[in-house]
Formats: structure tokens, sequence, C-alpha cells
């Protein structure tokens, strides 16, 4: 979360909101994503993903992000390779943010 602590610079609730717009929107946008996945429908799954990857950089994941990236466009062609790999780190995202006390 240190990038998190630059950005606010110490403002305690410009904190508490990104986290609470994160913890709003994460898992409505991985429910979705499921959805699409579970349907066949790669195309929409990749554009929900692309929402995602926003919220993965401002984690500063760096090698999470260029897999998730990677899975956003192996999605275009069908593939998914990556996820697996993208379930695990929205899943470690999703348990994390509750418990970070702000």
């Amino acid at each position: 979360m240190t990038y998190l602590d630059e950005l606010s610079g110490g403002n305690e609730e410009f904190k508490k909101k990104i986290v609470k717009i994160i913890l709003a929107e994460l898992p409505e946008e991985y429910t979705l994503y499921k959805h699409a996945i579970a349907g066949g429908n790669y195309f929409w799954a990749s554009e929900i993903v692309h929402r995602i990857i926003q919220k993965i950089a401002f984690f500063q994941l760096e090698e999470s992000y260029k897999k998730v990236e990677k899975h956003e466009k192996y999605l275009r062609e069908g593939n998914l390779k990556y996820h697996p790999y993208f379930n695990e780190v929205v899943t470690k995202i999703l348990n994390f943010l509750p418990k970070y006390s702000i």
C-alpha cells in the first residue's frame, strides 16, 4: 500500500475513499468476469479484465500486471492460459483489502 500512502500524502480520508471504491467495484467486476467466462464470451471477459488491470496497477504488482495484461490479450483470442493466475491475483486482492485497516 506504499503507492496509496504516497498518493494520499497522508490524507486518511482519501485512502479510505480509494479502498472503499475498490472494494465496491472489484467484486462486481469479478462476478461479471466469471459470468462472461462461464458463458464463453471471452471478448466481454477481456473488457472486464481491462478495467480490473487498472486496480492491479494501483497496487503496483508489476509481475501480476504484466501477466494480467497478457490474459486480456489471450482472452481476445479465446485462450484461457492465464485464467487461473488471474483468479489467484484477484482473490488475493479481495482477501487483502478488507484486512487493510485504515
